[in-house]
C-alpha cells in the first residue's frame, strides 16, 4: 500500500503538476490560435464558424487558467526552483534564465489581455479589440520559446515535434490569413473602381 501511495505522490508531485499544466496550457493556447486563425478561412463551411468561435474562446480561457496553475504551483516547488510570487508575476526579477522566464510572464499577460479584451469587446470597440488581438502572434511565440528554452521536456523528441508542428502551423495559417485579407482588399478596391 505504501508503494502505491508513493507512486501516486510521485506522479502528482509539484514538479509534475507544473510541467503538465504548462504543456496543457500551451496546447490549449495553440488550439485557440488555430481556431482563431481558421475561423474566417473559406476552407470551413459557414455552419462550423460558431463551433470554431466557441472552441477558440473556451481553449483561450482554459489555456490561460492552466498557465496560471503552471506559474503559481512553481512558488511551492522548493526542490528544483526557489521562485517567489514576485518572480512569477514580474519579468526580469530572477538571475538565472531571466529572459526565458520573462517570455513566459509576457505570454501570460499577453493572453490575459487577449481574453479580457474579448470579454469587453462592446466597450472597447472592434478597432481597439482587433489591434489588441494582433498581440496573439508575438504572445504565442513568447509561450513557445519560453517552453522551448525552459521546459525540462524540451529535449525530448515528442516535445520538439510538438513545438515544430505548432509553431509552423501558426506561421502557415498566419500567412494564409494575410494572403486572404490582401485578396479581399484588392477585390474591394477593384469593385470601387468598377
Amino acid at each position: 500500500m505504501n508503494d502505491i501511495i508513493s507512486n501516486v505522490s510521485d506522479l502528482f508531485s509539484i514538479w509534475n503538476v507544473t510541467r503538465a499544466a504548462a504543456i496543457t496550457s500551451y496546447l490549449l493556447l495553440f488550439i485557440s490560435m488555430l481556431t482563431g486563425l481558421t475561423f474566417k478561412l473559406p476552407i470551413f463551411p459557414k455552419k462550423s464558424q460558431k463551433i470554431l468561435l466557441n472552441t477558440h474562446e473556451a481553449t483561450g480561457w482554459f489555456g490561460l487558467l492552466f498557465g496560471m496553475v503552471h506559474g503559481l504551483v512553481l512558488v511551492f516547488d522548493t526542490d528544483y526552483t526557489s521562485y517567489t510570487i514576485f518572480n512569477i508575476l514580474i519579468p526580469f526579477t530572477v538571475e538565472h534564465n531571466a529572459i526565458s522566464l520573462s517570455l513566459g510572464i509576457f505570454a501570460f499577460y499577453g493572453f490575459l489581455l487577449l481574453v479580457l479584451s474579448t470579454d469587453f469587446l462592446k466597450k472597447l470597440g472592434k478597432r481597439v479589440w482587433k489591434a489588441i488581438h494582433f498581440l496573439a502572434f508575438p504572445t504565442f511565440y513568447a509561450a513557445l520559446f519560453h517552453g522551448f528554452l525552459m521546459g525540462t521536456d524540451s529535449q525530448t523528441i515528442w516535445m520538439l515535434i510538438i513545438y515544430i508542428f505548432t509553431g509552423s502551423s501558426v506561421l502557415i495559417l498566419t500567412i494564409l490569413r494575410i494572403v486572404q485579407a490582401t485578396q479581399l482588399k484588392r477585390k474591394q478596391v477593384m469593385a470601387k473602381k468598377a
